[in-house]
């Protein structure tokens, strides 16, 4: 008995490994553009502020993908706003993209991000979100202007070859 049971459980790692091997490889090679991440975006000395989740992929006509964010300026525990998008568009360009869409509430949403690298050695990721602005993954020059880090947190963009 205990011979099978361990032989099933084997089975069941092997399952569990094996996709996740494959899913790293088919990444690397996609032809198709991407953008993941998520943290908070630091208030001053208070310390934790906004909390953002995004994942993208698509192209400037049509991307799919999903952001959640947790705006905290009225304070910790206090009058919290989340919101729900839906992404319709992502741009890539080197280690930037841009992504839009359309919250769950009628509201629209750009994203802008760069990813500048992991591990100690690399500065902090740029973020900025803007829940004003028509739904567009065109880039602009002032998409960098209102940047802020991305701290307790990270963004990986894809720029598919």
């Amino acid at each position: 008995m205990v011979q099978r049971a361990t032989r099933v459980a084997g089975a069941a790692v092997a399952l569990m490994v094996v996709p996740a091997m494959f899913a790293g490889a088919a990444g690397k090679g996609s032809k198709t553009d991407r953008a993941t991440g998520g943290g908070q975006i630091l208030v001053g000395s208070r310390g934790a502020g906004d909390t953002i989740a995004f994942t993208a992929q698509g192209t400037e006509a049509a991307g799919k993908g999903q952001v959640q964010v947790i705006d905290r300026t009225g304070g910790t525990g206090q009058g919290q706003v989340k919101f729900h998008g839906t992404v319709i568009c992502l741009n890539v360009a080197g280690n930037s993209a841009k992504l839009a869409g359309f919250t769950r509430d009628g509201g629209t949403f750009t994203l802008f991000v760069v990813d500048n690298g992991e591990g100690a050695n690399s500065d902090r990721d740029l973020i900025t979100l803007d829940r004003q602005s028509d739904p567009t993954c065109e880039f602009n020059d002032d998409d960098e202007d209102n940047a802020v880090e991305l701290a307790r947190g990270n963004a990986q963009v894809y720029d598919a070859p």
